[in-house]
């Protein structure tokens, strides 16, 4: 498998002799990491190789404004620093007593990748007074929804390929980074890469699985780029999927099973639905999927 943006590829497997990290590894273990990597391929190798190290690791989005960087660090009692060039400088006074910096090709160095920790990846979503709230998950909470059966678009016949529209360090993108960990294979967006660009990429990549709010959906259509895509499934999440979204997307991919999630950062995936109709059944309301129960 691998993970991909551009023409960047990195198999997977190669992580066994090699580290984005220079190396240091296993300085991070046991510590609280913020990980404030811009570059989206970087920190997805990143977060694979501190799960079962760090005790902690801090998702950073790209857009988070550096004046909520100490209110972070401090929420969530970090002591380590992990950037890349794009990255700004660690908030000063901020109790931080080690920086590193993750390197975007993964170099042959001796890896210590014995898990100890059941690590807290903890994500940001919106505060009421600005500030960024930190969520935390684990591993186990992230990947309920991934067992067979349970809207992993899991099907017969050769592995997934899965891709998205959002962000990874977003719980919509997390999602799909940890399906196509789970399937074998992931293909990233680019920071500003034009829609049609991207799907034309995702197109040759093979990619079979996808997803996007339906804003992201709706822009694709319009781009004209779908007519050159063909997935297997398509997904929906992060915004209400009207009956107009539903319906096109079923006209324009008609060998996909068109799906869309309700879930949240805080109580994760709950349900997906596949029916085409915009809402989800009544007879969900009392079930409880993925441990989450409808009231």
């Amino acid at each position: 498998g691998a993970c991909e943006r551009g023409k960047r590829d990195v198999p997977l497997a190669s992580l066994a002799r090699a580290s984005c990290l220079g190396g240091r590894l296993d300085a991070l273990r046991g510590r609280s990491v913020v990980v404030a990597i811009r570059d989206q391929l970087t920190a997805a190798i990143a977060l694979l190789e501190l799960d079962g190290i760090a005790r902690r690791m801090v998702l950073c989005t790209p857009d988070l404004p550096p004046e909520h960087l100490p209110h972070v660090v401090t929420s969530a009692q970090a002591d380590t620093w992990l950037r890349d060039e794009g990255s700004g400088a660690a908030p000063e006074a901020a109790g931080l007593d080690l920086s590193l910096d993750a390197h975007p090709e993964p170099q042959p160095c001796g890896v210590d990748r014995r898990a100890s920790h059941d690590t807290e990846w903890v994500l940001l979503t919106s505060g009421t007074t600005g500030a960024p709230k930190l969520v935390a998950h684990t591993l186990r909470s992230l990947t309920n929804a991934l067992a067979p059966g349970r809207g992993a678009g899991d099907g017969e016949g050769a592995p997934a390929v899965w891709s998205t529209f959002y962000d990874i360090r977003r719980y919509g993108g997390l999602q799909i980074y940890l399906r196509g960990l789970y399937a074998g294979s992931l293909v990233l967006s680019s920071a500003g890469e034009a829609t049609g660009d991207f799907l034309a990429r995702a197109a040759a990549a093979g990619v079979t699985h996808i997803s996007g709010t339906p804003s992201h959906w709706r822009k694709a259509l319009m781009s004209g780029a779908a007519e050159r895509f063909s997935p297997q499934y398509v997904r929906l999440s992060g915004e209400i999927a009207d009956q107009g979204i539903l319906d096109q997307l079923r006209t324009a991919f008609p060998r996909a099973v068109v799906a869309h999630a309700f879930a949240s950062t805080e109580a994760g995936v709950g349900f997906e639905v596949r029916d085409g109709r915009t809402g989800f059944p009544a007879a969900l309301v009392g079930k409880s999927e993925n441990g989450i129960e409808l009231d």
